[in-house]
């Protein structure tokens, strides 16, 4: 699988940045997770959309799906239609984002399974004010790769990391976090150290901080795994 980042700040991009948005890949499969401000500008610089498998949605903050809206605009001038997979509420998004007609809408649920061609996709809800899922991708070589989403510190989370070769995570905060909203940086590195995550990639960035300063805390915890602070348009082979 290649990961491909195509941006990584939380709710508003910084200067040249862009919000949550994730391009998952293998030699049969290509999915989005998320679709964030500035990230559909940034995929069309190395792909042009025409062959998406699907795209997930963590949940329905603005932050991570407001360049669906512009996606569906160049689906519809060549009659083409994406599986979306995302969370009922809130209901009114929902509804906004079923009414496209370049759309085939898949509520998703705690615990639901999806096949992608030759990729599996978990959902387990998290800890965050909107319902919100990580997503856990395995491939048919069993490589698996988490996408937390947004999430405070919870059970869920560290139970479903366990097995996990790469950790995409929400870490909003460097220190002093709110554990109803996200994860900051230490809590990230301590998850995936318990876990024995052997990679752990930091995204979410608050755009008014420096990244380095959320790898340097996570360094200190993290032992047997390395990290890596998300680049926009870095491509990571899992």
């Amino acid at each position: 699988m290649k990961l491909t980042i195509l941006g990584n700040n939380g709710a508003y991009p910084r200067a040249n940045g862009a919000c949550s948005g994730y391009l998952l890949e293998n030699d049969q499969a290509k999915v989005i997770m998320d679709l964030g401000a500035g990230t559909l500008s940034n995929l069309m610089a190395i792909d042009d959309a025409s062959d998406l498998d699907a795209i997930l949605l963590s949940h329905l903050h603005w932050d991570h799906i407001s360049d669906l809206f512009v996606l569906q605009y160049l689906l519809e001038k060549r009659d083409q239609v994406v599986p979306v997979y995302l969370p009922e509420s809130p209901a009114n998004i929902y509804q906004m984002i079923a009414d496209i007609k370049s759309f085939d809408v898949h509520p998703i649920h705690d615990g639901d399974e999806v096949t992608i061609k030759n990729m599996t996709f978990t959902f387990k809800k998290m800890r965050h004010p909107v319902e919100d899922y990580a997503i856990k991708a395995v491939d048919d070589n069993g490589k698996a790769c988490l996408y937390t989403g947004d999430t405070g510190i919870c059970d869920a989370l560290t139970d479903f990391v366990e097995g996990v070769h790469t950790m995409l995570c929400d870490c909003t905060y460097v220190d002093n976090p709110d554990e109803n909203k996200h994860l900051s940086a230490g809590q990230a590195a301590e998850i995936a150290e318990k876990a024995g995550v052997r990679h752990l990639i930091l995204t979410h960035f608050n755009p008014e901080l420096n990244p380095r300063d959320y790898a340097i805390v996570a360094e200190r915890i993290l032992r047997r795994g390395r990290v890596t602070k998300s680049e926009i348009m870095l491509t990571f082979n899992i």
